[in-house]
């Protein structure tokens, strides 16, 4: 019967400072007038007028009942509707959690839970807790009641952290890695003043700073201008009472203390001015205009998320600045970690992480799926990511030296996978190497040796390189496998050429048995055909040293 109330109105200024892009607007309760259509359609246009002009003028608006269940699948779709169309959280490399809660676990210890932003943290990571500068781990991560290796950007997280004191931190803080942000007590802001702000913004004003999780009392410092009106923006300074730990872009809301109320809000433009500027120097004016339109290497990132990956020489071409302030400037960005180079291309630091955290999730999930196998193919994983082997080496060493994945041979697995066989499995793997040991060369086929086994559990041995598959029907024993062919290497040693039967008799085995390993000699290169001969290819001869 009221209409739109004061503090919907109050909610509805802050998305818009904040920015908030995407929404529903749900009208409850329409059971309470299921009896007056007519009053309904005007609830609807009233709330259409009052969200006229904002960030949220679009969106879908739905008349909801939770008491007769009217409406609730409607809104369902369009909450999934929006989801899907939602772009990722970028993954810069640079995690920060603010803290909205803090408890503790008997047998855990501290636990903080907030929304990622940023990057991405993973168990084991060394981080801090910002402005009070502590040092701690991450034991465990959780989302939504779900254990997990890894956290992404805009996931809800839950961190289990050790070497810190719950009494030692508290809403407001960050969690992040080392070095990545630094406290403040000084800010410079761009500002907008609301247009139902009751009066103007004044220099050394007293208001509350609302940012990320964390609020405090601050004073303004207007730069440039004497006072700033309502629905008029302007460059703020904020002196804070106490630090907080925030980065440029940050977006941020000032209330008034008392009576509270919501007078404004804006972007940070620079964490970390030093010092308290003079208000109506022209160069300081200039300085903050600049920082509010994008500085040179925020262009350079723009081009390059564009075109990556790209060479240097190419976006320097593209950006088009002097060659003696492009290679300070790439190399600034490099030291930081917002540019990445992989081979001779350079990528932003946003699609470097989410190629990685896609390989991860590849190779954790086929661990999960396959749980014997050692693990997932090097090309599948490129091919699925249709990168251009140039570029995907380089990343993949850079995801190794990292200790993210470990190559082994031609498969890529996590650090601390490994295959367990049961009991069953291990007497049944038992069982056959019995067989090869009595069979020798002339050993079981590969169907023979799956049934035994299984098929999970024969891969499982491949990957592990105890048995060794030579052609489609033909596998051997690591050991019997090494022997045989420096058997073959030996004979050619003496003999300079080796043919199927000399093979054959060699080994007193059927041609099946002799032409498979001799193919297998020449696929893998130590051998090369000539005729019906095998010759030693030289390089293998220099290894053994004749």
């Amino acid at each position: 019967d009221e209409g739109v109330m004061p503090q919907t109105r109050e909610h509805l200024a802050i998305l818009d400072l904040l920015a908030i892009k995407q929404g529903i607007i749900a009208i409850t309760k329409v059971d309470m007038i299921d009896d007056d259509p007519e009053w309904l359609e005007l609830v609807t246009l009233e709330i259409a007028e009052a969200f006229e002009g904002t960030v949220l003028a679009d969106a879908p608006l739905l008349p909801v009942s939770a008491h007769t269940g009217a409406g609730l699948a409607a809104l369902k779709a369009q909450i999934v509707k929006q989801l899907l169309a939602t772009e990722p959280k970028a993954d810069t490399g640079r995690p920060r959690l603010p803290i909205d809660r803090v408890f503790s676990i008997s047998g855990f210890g501290t636990i903080v839970t907030g929304t990622l932003i940023g990057g991405q943290f993973r168990i084991g990571d060394e981080v801090a807790v910002q402005p009070v500068g502590l040092s701690g781990r991450v034991r465990g991560l959780q989302t939504h009641k779900t254990k997990l290796d890894v956290v992404k950007p805009g996931s809800r997280v839950a961190v289990n952290l050790s070497g810190i004191d719950k009494n030692a931190v508290k809403r407001g803080n960050v969690v992040t890695l080392p070095t990545v942000i630094k406290p403040t007590v000084l800010i410079d802001t761009q500002y907008q003043h609301l247009d139902s702000a009751e009066q103007p913004l004044k220099h050394n004003m007293e208001v509350k700073l609302f940012v990320g999780s964390a609020e405090t009392i601050a004073r303004t410092r207007l730069i440039g201008s004497k006072q700033i009106e309502a629905g008029k923006a302007g460059f703020v300074q904020l002196a804070l009472r106490d630090p907080v730990a925030v980065v440029r872009g940050d977006r941020f809301i000032l209330r008034r203390p008392s009576p509270a109320m919501t007078i404004g809000g804006g972007t940070i433009l620079d964490p970390q001015p030093g010092r308290q500027h003079r208000r109506f120097r022209a160069e300081t004016v200039e300085h903050l205009q600049t920082l509010s339109q994008g500085t040179t290497d925020e262009l350079l990132l723009q081009v390059l998320r564009r075109n990556e990956p790209i060479a240097p020489v190419n976006l320097h071409k593209l950006l088009g600045i002097d060659a003696a302030e492009f290679a300070p400037l790439l190399q600034d960005l490099r030291d930081e970690q917002r540019v990445m180079q992989l081979g001779k291309v350079l990528v932003s630091a946003e699609t470097f992480h989410r190629w990685k955290s896609d390989i991860e999730t590849r190779v954790l999930d086929f661990h999960h799926t396959y749980p014997l196998r050692l693990g997932i193919s090097r090309e599948e994983v490129r091919s699925k990511l249709k990168q251009k082997a140039a570029v995907f080496n380089p990343l993949i060493a850079s995801l190794v030296e990292a200790d993210i994945v470990v190559e082994d041979g031609a498969l890529l697995r996590k650090p601390d996978h490994s295959v367990q066989f049961s009991a069953s499995q291990q007497s049944a793997i038992d069982r056959l190497k019995a067989q090869f040991a009595k069979a020798g060369i002339n050993s079981p086929s590969v169907k023979a040796a799956q049934a035994i086994v299984g098929e999970d559990v024969y891969q499982a041995l491949l990957d592990l390189g105890e048995l060794r598959q030579v052609r489609k029907d033909v596998v051997w024993l690591k050991a019997d496998y090494e022997k045989i062919v420096a058997q073959v290497v030996a004979f050619l040693q003496k003999n300079g050429s080796i043919e199927v039967g000399d093979a054959r008799d060699l080994f007193a085995t059927s041609r099946k048995y002799a032409i498979g390993l001799l193919e297998h000699l020449d696929a893998i290169g130590i051998t090369r055909r000539v005729g019906d001969e095998r010759k030693l290819i030289p390089t293998v001869e220099k290894k053994n040293g004749t």
